[in-house]
């Protein structure tokens, strides 16, 4: 990162103001993570007609282990886990507004984390949509998954959906975070 510009944060001027991540698309997993930074309010998020936002919940992961994205051309460090979550959520032909903790809200600035913080509720609450990513894919958790999108056809013929190995779901970091 030190090679690179340094991605600076604009102070949000308003009591209900929040960054949300315009993720640009890529056809390309391995691209590098490209975005812009949007100051909106509740106000505006809520009258927007067409264009919403996702909210991302996602275990941070190790802090020291950075990778870095381009916000607005300018070098950012983020944890692998949000890369990659990122990497997952790109469209291949279109833009993605999201909302990620770690990159919405200036983590430098104690005051902003802290007003940022108060307002996670509505910020849920007012996406469109949450994504809980959970990890990269395994061979389990691929099975598991199938087998949920599959789980009113299989319940209702009578099949069981015990036998999966929901461990290796559920003993993920996700699951267990404070």
């Amino acid at each position: 990162m030190d090679t690179a510009i340094k991605y600076q944060y604009q102070p949000l001027l308003e009591s209900d103001a929040i960054r949300l991540l315009e993720l640009k698309p890529s056809l390309d997993i391995n691209a590098q993570v490209e975005c812009s930074l949007i100051s909106s309010t509740f106000r505006a998020c809520d009258h927007d007609l067409i264009e919403h936002y996702t909210a991302l919940s996602y275990v941070w992961g190790d802090p020291q282990e950075q990778k870095i994205i381009l916000v607005d051309g300018r070098a950012l460090g983020i944890t692998v886990n949000l890369d990659t979550a990122l990497r997952h959520l790109r469209d291949p032909t279109r833009k993605r507004l999201i909302w990620a903790d770690a990159i919405c809200i200036n983590q430098s600035n104690s005051r902003e984390k802290n007003h940022q913080v108060v307002q996670m509720a509505k910020i849920y609450q007012d996406a469109l949509h949450t994504i809980i990513f959970l990890g990269e894919s395994t061979p389990e958790s691929n099975l598991i998954m199938d087998t949920l999108r599959d789980a009113t056809y299989e319940i209702l013929s009578g099949e069981s959906i015990g036998d999966l190995p929901w461990d290796s779901l559920f003993n993920r970091p996700w699951f267990t975070r404070v």
